[in-house]
Parts: structure tokens; C-alpha cells; sequence
């Protein structure tokens, strides 16, 4: 997703859900603040990593390096295989608006239906969401990874581009693991929005979009997004 649109998804999202609170007493501002601490504490989350959280960390770190030497082998041969694109690329639109519509959409029927759980999971998951799309853009700003499809690209950090990474995976998960959270108690939401977020991580390696270290950083990212907000807004 390229910037300009990503930006007004995002504003165009925050609009939305800042309307759904118009009538509580915390209102805009409320959101505004409860945003900017989320904002805060996930920037800051490194800073508080413990050694139980090196079980993941150093997989994730070990699978992360691997990947970044096999990135140009593994989309080399990709880019042999034209099959791959046309299927991937329709579905990575999976990982676009959808992200944003599914939440929205079940904030919607929660308050029609006045059922405050769903207007609650649609709200965090709206949240994970939004959180996602504005930490890739950072990522993606300072990173500034050259794209497997650029002319004569070799994935080179700093080189004008915007592959790293993914946020395609990173929304898709961060969204996932929310909505898991929140339906803890209904496993195939938790199974059918991890198959999503799979499939589409992997559409965007088909569709030369992103290398494979690429989308396991945004997966992962993604994943850590959606239960950090989802922890922190529980009711």
C-alpha cells in the first residue's frame, strides 16, 4: 500500500471511530490520548523485554537473518514463476481497505444490534489496525528497502524503496491477533483470520511486492500490534 493511500485510510479510519465516540464523555479527546499512549508504549516495548521473551525473540531473530541472505534467491525464482501473480495479487487486496472495513463494519452492527462486545472487538480491532498502518510508514520511511520487482534491485537497505516491511502482513496480522484475542472463546475466528493473514503475507511475496524477511518482520510485528492493543483495552 503506498503512502498517500495509506494515510487516508488512516484518517479517513480515525475520522470514523472518532464519530463512534462522540457520545461518550471521553469523546475525541479521550481517543486522541488513549492513541498517543498506545503510540507510546509499543515504541517503547523493546525497552521492556524480559528474558521469558527471548523464547520468540531469538527464533524470530535467527528466522529474520536466514531469510535476509535466501531474500534475492527465493524472489529470483519467483520472478521465474508467472503463475504466481495474477492469483497473488488479487489476493493481496485482502490486505487493503478489507482491514479497515471488516472492523468498521462490525462497529457498526454492534451498536444497531447493541451488542456491546462486538462494537468492543471492532473497536480494537479498528485500533490494532490503525497502530499497524502508522508504525510501517516509520519503518518503511527509515528502512527505505529497495522493492524484489525494481529494475536491477538487489534489496539493498537505503536505496529508494519501500519493502521493509511488509505492511500488507503487518495490518493483516496485527488485525488477526485482535480479533483472536477478543473471541478467544470462537477458535475458527482465530483460525480463519490467521489464514487470511497467511495468505495474504504470502501473496506478497508471489506478487514480487516484498522479499520473504519482508513479510515474517511485518507478520510478526503485526501480530505483536494486535495483542498489545487488545491487552490493553479489555473490558
Amino acid at each position: 500500500m503506498n503512502r498517500p493511500r495509506a494515510l487516508l485510510i488512516f484518517a479517513i479510519a480515525l475520522g470514523l471511530q472518532q464519530y463512534s465516540f462522540a457520545q461518550e464523555q471521553s469523546g475525541i479527546v479521550g481517543f486522541a490520548k488513549e492513541f498517543a499512549q498506545d503510540q507510546r508504549g509499543l515504541w517503547t516495548s523493546p525497552l521492556r523485554v524480559d528474558r521469558q521473551d527471548m523464547k520468540w525473540l531469538l527464533p524470530l531473530s535467527m528466522g529474520a537473518a536466514t531469510l535476509l541472505r535466501a531474500d534475492r534467491s527465493v524472489s529470483s525464482e519467483v520472478q521465474e514463476t508467472n503463475s504466481l501473480r495474477t492469483p497473488s495479487r488479487f489476493i493481496s487486496q485482502a490486505g487493503t481497505y478489507p482491514v479497515f472495513a471488516t472492523p468498521l463494519a462490525m462497529m457498526v452492527l454492534g451498536r444497531l444490534s447493541h451488542s456491546e462486545r462486538t462494537t468492543q472487538a471492532g473497536t480494537v480491532g479498528l485500533q490494532a489496525a490503525l497502530q499497524s498502518t502508522l508504525i510501517v510508514q516509520v519503518l518503511k520511511a527509515s528502512t527505505n528497502r529497495e522493492r524484489p520487482d525494481k529494475n536491477h534491485g538487489s534489496g539493498g537497505f537505503w536505496d529508494g524503496g519501500k519493502s521493509f516491511p511488509s505492511g500488507h502482513a503487518m495490518a493483516t496480522w496485527a488485525l488477526a491477533s485482535a480479533m483472536a484475542d477478543q473471541y478467544s472463546d470462537k477458535k475458527w475466528i482465530g483460525i480463519t483470520g490467521y489464514s487470511v493473514a497467511t495468505a495474504v503475507s504470502l501473496s506478497r511475496i508471489g506478487g514480487l511486492n516484498h522479499f520473504p524477511s519482508d513479510v515474517l518482520v511485518g507478520s510478526s510485528v503485526g501480530w505483536l500490534v494486535g495483542h498489545y492493543v487488545s491487552r490493553h483495552h479489555k473490558h
